[in-house]
């Protein structure tokens, strides 16, 4: 068939019937416009949770916490099961241990001071000891993670910054106060001076010390929940404010010979009556929360998504029945059902086609504007993600596959119906 035939055959075809021919399209498009727009939101959204419940918390490791809640130098026990270091020694002597990293808190009150957007800067904080080991070379390759009170005169000391105080600040702070949202990027280098011994909430008898200190780093540990110095220091700091005290840890992170032996520490562990928490179990309670988010956004991804497929698959349906008398002509002309075929297959397919890449463009770009839009709106969000919308390709080609070959294999199928009816048939008014 030549060109000039086939737009003729097009033309003759669809005189009459644009208007239907239209509305199956537009339908079509915004199929296409939704199913682009949720699957881009949908996972974006995923991965903003799956980044805020992340950790960094290896299938080898176990991290073990007291009974009760901790937080600084105020502490509530059920119970009054602590971490000791008789405690400590005894996991560190299992066969199944292949390290054990201590963290501790700084049981006295701190402050911290500093410069923030041209103003003096002031607030209550909460010191955490932790070992470079557990830190990691990757964050504190550069850093010289060791610091006592006898380093202060000439050095800073140094401070890892976890993320989620930052997420914190930002939103409950920041954002309530009009001042400027920090990112991690902009907090790192940040000269400050910490008092310990003193804050606005608390103070003990001895003389407080002021020591320059610097973030150096920021982490996304979930197992890093206040501001992060070394353990020594922290650890000489409650000996000289509270000597008659005995060392109590607030966490050991645990790392097993192999993953294999995890649930044997995990056992031991909670026979003491501490906690042990893996990975797995976090991962549970965040699959939970991501997967009760992605249940409601795919639910009404496919309501929607259905009634705009099924609305263009029953508008070409009702255009097609509409032609009976055409296509009963053309066959009654001796036009062959191949040629008949190829027809259509042009006019469905091919412009299908196009109308479902207008409207996956159109989806991304809504996409991104309503993740624009919404980032604009939270500085919370924007200091920890760059976008809320992804852009899989792979995902959004399946998608506008299955729905283009969905709604042209039902259409071509009831065509191909049709050409089997008796052509007196067709003819018949």
């Amino acid at each position: 068939m030549k060109l000039s035939e086939v737009k003729r055959a097009l033309h003759l075809w669809n005189r009459g019937h644009w208007r239907d021919y239209i509305f199956s399209q537009g339908m079509l498009f915004t199929a296409s416009l939704l199913l682009v727009f949720f699957i881009s939101v949908g996972l974006g959204v995923q991965k903003v949770l799956d980044r805020f419940l992340s950790n960094d918390l290896p299938a080898e490791q176990v991290r073990v916490t007291p009974p009760g809640l901790q937080a600084g130098f105020f502490q509530t026990e059920t119970g009054g099961m602590e971490i000791t270091e008789d405690i400590r020694m005894d996991l560190e002597s299992m066969e199944q241990v292949q390290r054990v990293d201590p963290q501790i808190y700084a049981h006295v009150p701190a402050a911290l001071r500093g410069m923030l957007g041209g103003q003096n800067y002031y607030t209550d904080i909460t010191l955490e000891g932790v070992t470079g080991e557990f830190l990691g070379d990757s964050l504190i390759g550069t850093i010289d993670w060791s610091y006592s009170l006898a380093d202060s005169a000439d050095r800073l000391l140094p401070i890892v910054l976890s993320e989620n105080l930052l997420l914190l600040y930002n939103a409950g702070f920041a954002e309530s106060n009009n001042l400027l949202g920090l990112s991690t990027e902009g907090v790192i280098g940040m000269e400050c001076s910490v008092t310990l011994g003193q804050s606005s909430i608390a103070g003990l008898d001895h003389q407080p010390i002021t020591v320059r200190a610097r973030i150096d780093a920021t982490s996304r540990n979930m197992n890093l929940f206040a501001i992060g110095v070394p353990f020594e220091f922290v650890d000489e700091v409650n000996n000289l404010f509270l000597p008659d005290d005995t060392r109590r840890y607030s966490a050991l992170v645990i790392t097993a010979v192999d993953a294999q032996d995890v649930p044997s520490i995990v056992r031991m562990v909670e026979e003491t009556g501490l906690n042990a928490e893996t990975r797995r179990g976090i991962a549970q309670k965040a699959e939970v929360l991501v997967g009760a988010v992605t249940a409601a956004l795919s639910a009404l991804a496919a309501a929607i998504l259905l009634s705009a497929l099924s609305s263009a698959i029953h508008t070409l349906v009702a255009d097609l029945r509409n032609r009976r008398f055409a296509l009963g002509v053309l066959v009654a002309l001796g036009t062959a059902h191949g040629r008949l075929s190829m027809l259509f297959a042009f006019q469905i397919f091919l412009m299908s086609l196009a109308t479902t890449v207008l409207g996956a463009l159109l989806g991304c770009l809504l996409a991104w504007g309503a993740s624009s839009m919404v980032l604009s709106l939270s500085p919370v969000l924007s200091a920890a993600v760059d976008t809320l919308a992804v852009f899989p390709v792979g995902w959004l080609a399946a998608g506008l596959g299955v729905m283009l070959t969905a709604s042209t294999a039902i259409a071509y199928a009831f065509f191909n119906r049709i050409l089997r009816t008796p052509v007196t048939r067709l003819l018949r008014p």
